[in-house]
């Protein structure tokens, strides 16, 4: 039975601009592979059975309280450079939106539901390993603080897909994913290339009102254009520090990719680093390197660029420019911070962070230094050197290019917590390398096993829960 969910149809009121109505396919099974309670208990979903749950999920059944059918919302975008206005939500849509315990505004968007206007030929579905992957990469990145959409619930759907970048045919999922929006910077996009002004001044206020709450929408409207831009590269900035510490290459950072709230979001080809490569690419179709791990910020930035031109009737070039100059420093003071965090230590000045990840990107690869063992060698910051450098494992620090790195680290304070949790990172540190995302779904399309999943899934909120992840994002 459901309490006192409190869903919200504020998006639906923004009128036919910005939406379509979407039609959900219907699948012949429904097999519930994953329920994420934790995050259903801050919408009070935790009580809704497992039978329930595939009529909402599955089936797409309207809460109570629901007055809209599910939105395929209508946005262009910049895929790897090339303007593309022929987007928009073509295996998914906003199913609907909830009011949390503490009155934020999320949305609830599938993945795998079926086709819409915007499929463009293609069949509206999601490969069950495709939901799978992402479900390990928004559990692994929240574990690790990064703001990111979190998988809610997985239902496998009975179907046989053919793909080209998987053995097939392949089994089918419909995936439901909880995110403050699914406005994205394509979203503006489609607006200024139709001349729809009014449009994009409408979705600023919507937005101010439901997520920058602290941007006062009484001013003149050039300047609630100004802090609505300010507020996103700010936020695109932390998000994209932070991946950065957690070693996370997204694959795909095109324009429609980017919601302006910051949260990190649809999972192609991901990767996490193995050793920090500047130049390392997930996707296999990225032949310039144009999403590379190094070049991630440049990427945002120049996705936030295309934003401001879509906002160029509302703030002159020089603002534009002036807003965008920030993004250096809001990404800096992200890396810093998170750096600092996931070392457990007190924060560590951002020119100290740039030389230590600078030098790491030059000499992980070549000395074999693990990128993610690192911050868990060295947890603690000063506490941690002589155990670290200590004995055979220790061999790889003492070469003459991490020398200042030690010298850097042995200069920070560690927090009060550090002890206790190396000691248990001592034995216990997670990645998610390509090689296990492969096992684990081996597993599951040759014998249906999901163990691995869910022990994997158990010990990445485990490292979270050490990291103290929950202070840094809403599960």
């Amino acid at each position: 039975m459901i309490t006192h969910t409190n869903p919200s149809n504020i998006h639906s009121q923004l009128g036919n601009d910005f939406f379509e109505k979407a039609i959900p396919a219907t699948f012949p099974k429904h097999i519930l592979r994953f329920r994420n309670d934790r995050v259903a208990k801050s919408l009070n979903f935790e009580k809704i059975n497992d039978e329930k749950w595939i009529n909402y999920f599955g089936k797409f059944n309207r809460f109570p309280g629901v007055e809209h059918y599910p939105l395929a919302l209508k946005y262009h975008g910049h895929q790897f450079g090339h303007y593309n206005s022929e987007l928009g939500d073509g295996r998914g849509f906003l199913l609907s939106q909830f009011l949390d315990k503490n009155n934020k505004l999320w949305d609830l968007g599938t993945k795998g539901s079926g086709q819409t206007s915007f499929s463009r030929g293609g069949d509206g579905r999601l490969t069950l390993k495709g939901a799978v992957r992402e479900v390990l990469a928004t559990e692994f990145l929240s574990s690790l603080g990064v703001l990111t959409s979190q998988t809610l619930s997985i239902i496998e759907t009975g179907e046989n897909l053919i793909r080209n970048d998987e053995p097939s045919p392949t089994r089918s999922a419909v995936l439901v994913r909880r995110s403050h929006s699914h406005i994205r910077i394509g979203t503006f996009q489609r607006l200024a290339h139709l001349n729809a002004n009014e449009s994009i001044e409408k979705l600023i206020i919507h937005i101010n009102q439901n997520y920058f709450q602290s941007i006062n929408n009484n001013a003149s409207i050039n300047i609630i254009v100004e802090n609505f831009f300010l507020e996103v590269v700010k936020r695109i900035a932390t998000m994209i520090g932070r991946i950065t510490v957690s070693g996370f290459v997204h694959g795909v950072l095109n324009t429609d990719n980017f919601n302006v709230t910051g949260e990190c979001f649809d999972y192609g080809p991901w990767r996490f680093l193995e050793f920090a490569e500047p130049n390392f690419t997930a996707a296999y179709f990225d032949y310039n390197q144009r999403y590379s791990f190094g070049k991630q910020p440049e990427a945002a930035l120049w996705a936030l660029t295309q934003l401001g031109h879509s906002l160029k009737l509302f703030i002159q070039e020089d603002k534009r420019i002036e807003i965008l100059n920030q993004f250096s420093k809001f990404f800096n003071n992200s890396l810093s911070s998170h750096f600092s965090w996931r070392l457990g230590i007190k924060g560590m000045e951002i020119i100290n962070v740039n030389k230590i990840m600078h030098k790491l990107l030059n000499i992980s690869q070549k000395y074999k230094i693990d990128f993610a063992l690192f911050f868990y060698n060295f947890y603690g910051g000063s506490d941690a050197v002589l155990e670290a450098t200590g004995g055979i494992q220790g061999e790889k620090y003492k070469i003459d290019e991490f020398k200042e790195i030690i010298n850097l680290l042995k200069e920070t304070e560690s927090l009060n917590s550090s002890q206790e949790k190396r000691i248990y990172f001592k034995d216990n540190y997670e990645n998610l390398l390509i090689n296990e995302v492969e096992f684990i779904w081996n597993r599951i399309d040759k014998y249906n096993d999901w163990t691995f999943l869910n022990k994997k899934i158990a010990r990445i909120r485990k490292i979270g829960d050490l990291l103290g992840a929950k202070k840094l994002i809403d599960f």
